[in-house]
């Protein structure tokens, strides 16, 4: 492959390269008076040589035109040689933006150059290559410079060699006529069906910016680019919500909901509990279906005592009474006097109250001790009772008590019948006396052994406490010992202190 060839080849690829950022439209044509430099090949002249040409360029396609150049340069040899080159050359501009665009281009030079030696002149074909660089002053007017090498494969200036080889550089203003394309977008305005496209904007075939969706909003600012076919949108390409409530008018029931309002799968306001009443203006978004309500979406309550109508069994209770889940006057302890008249709001259930709900003092027993404050209820007639109402087992300062009246059988440590019932009125008042601990002390007179009234003695005593255990005396309270004929009370010499001395005594042991 010949130098010539690779040449061309490799600005035969240039011509090809991709589209730049502002196409230059086909049909523009581009006239330019030019000033040149050329350096000849050393055996057509000596010197350097200064000419004056003209440019024609047609643009073919966007950014390729067809570039007719002729000139005519004259050397300072003497004598002078002057040339008049014919270039056409197809040339690729490279817009890199509005204001600046490389050349590269290569094509056909047809040269003649007079007063060379030894045969006075010559013409030659051969190619030609450019290279050069456009600064645009307005869309009609530029400044381009350029160097052109002119390669001539056949012509014979002497007997050295067959090929020359020329170097122009060259600078002119040129004048640029483009067709009419009004909004620059590289179709013409004869075809252009969007003539008011934005400068620079990307265009399809009919200088209109593509819109794959269909809706009328360039692809460029749509923010939604699949919107179905038909669907009313807005200046962004997204379908319409008039009243911006997140539900599009396509489907919106409600199109003129107010702002920040909340609304349903409709575009209706929200009404949460079915009751009419838009959420926003409802004090009471839960109310049980079927409910009647107020302006405000609260269940009515016409007598204001807070139970909904629907659920009032009492719907004309005076304004201020308490009431109860019904709405029926409250009476809480159920004494029959109303809460708002009942001074004794608490009192026992089953007490006989007076008119203001407060217990009627009864003392069943007689033994001073209100009912309602008696912890001994049945006190016999006439026994001393403490606050409780609880028979006194100790007195003041008292340490030891004998149970009068607690008996047993004979040899045995079986209590009477008599003696169970003292017993019972005894525990009544432990009981109620949780903080005295005792110990139950069994005596016996001095009839028989010592060993065996000391047994009976203890066997008496524990039969004592086993009794106050069973009527709920705690356990840990009470001791049991049997003394035996040890500590008589009186003589045991006559029948009645020997009967004193066979006796049960309580003894506080705290």
């Amino acid at each position: 492959m010949t130098r010539s060839t690779r040449m061309l080849a490799a600005l035969a690829a240039l011509m090809t390269a991709g589209t730049s950022l502002d196409a230059q439209a086909s049909g523009t044509v581009d006239l330019a008076g030019l000033f040149r430099y050329s350096q000849l090949d050393e055996r057509a002249a000596a010197e350097p040589g200064v000419g004056f040409g003209g440019r024609l360029g047609i643009f073919m396609f966007p950014n390729v035109a067809l570039e007719v150049t002729h000139a005519l340069t004259t050397t300072a040899d003497t004598p002078e040689a002057r040339q008049s080159p014919l270039h056409l050359h197809l040339a690729r501009h490279f817009r890199f933006n509005d204001g600046v665009a490389f050349i590269l281009g290569a094509g056909w030079v047809r040269d003649r150059t007079n007063g060379i030696q030894p045969n006075g002149s010559l013409e030659a074909d051969g190619v030609s290559a450019i290279a050069g660089l456009q600064m645009n002053f307005t869309r009609r007017l530029a400044l381009r410079v350029d160097a052109v090498y002119d390669h001539l494969p056949v012509a014979r200036y002497d007997a050295a060699g067959p090929e020359a080889a020329n170097l122009h550089l060259q600078a002119g203003l040129s004048l640029r006529f483009p067709p009419p394309d009004r909004d620059r977008d590289g179709v013409l305005d004869r075809v252009d069906l969007c003539a008011d496209t934005p400068v620079g904007a990307t265009v399809n075939a009919q200088g209109c910016q593509p819109d794959a969706d269909g809706d009328r909003v360039p692809d460029v600012a749509d923010r939604c680019a699949n919107t179905p076919a038909g669907t009313p949108v807005d200046a962004s390409g997204c379908p319409l919500d008039s009243d911006g409530d997140g539900v599009l008018d396509t489907a919106d029931r409600c199109a003129n909901s107010p702002a920040g309002q909340p609304v349903d799968a409709s575009g209706c306001p929200r009404d949460s509990d079915g009751d009419t009443v838009i959420d926003i203006a409802d004090r009471c978004p839960n109310t049980p279906a079927g409910t009647p309500v107020d302006a405000n979406g609260c269940p009515r309550d016409a007598d204001g005592d807070n139970v909904p109508d629907n659920l009032d069994r009492c719907p004309n209770t005076p304004a201020g009474t308490p009431v109860n889940a019904n709405g029926c006057p409250a009476d809480e302890d159920g004494d029959g006097v109303l809460d708002n008249a009942d001074r004794c709001s608490a009192t026992p259930a089953g007490v006989r109250v007076d008119a203001n709900g407060c217990p009627v003092p009864i003392d069943a027993d007689g033994d001073g001790v209100r009912d309602i404050d008696d912890r001994c209820p049945n006190t016999p007639p006439g026994t001393r009772v403490d606050a409780r109402g609880c028979q006194i087992v100790f007195e003041e300062g008292q340490r030891n008590i004998v149970l009068e009246g607690v008996n047993f059988e004979t040899g045995r440590a079986v209590l009477t019948a008599e003696s169970q019932a003292i017993l019972d009125r005894v525990a009544e008042s432990l009981v109620a006396a949780p903080e005295v601990n005792l110990e139950v002390q069994g005596h016996t007179d001095n009839t028989g052994s010592v060993a065996n009234n000391t047994r009976i003695s203890q066997a008496r005593a524990d039969a004592v406490r086993q009794y106050l255990i069973s009527k709920g005396v705690a356990a840990n309270r009470l001791t049991a010992r049997g003394y035996g004929p040890t500590q008589p009370a009186a003589s045991n010499t006559t029948p009645q202190g020997r009967a004193q001395n066979r006796r049960v005594e309580l003894r506080r042991t705290n």
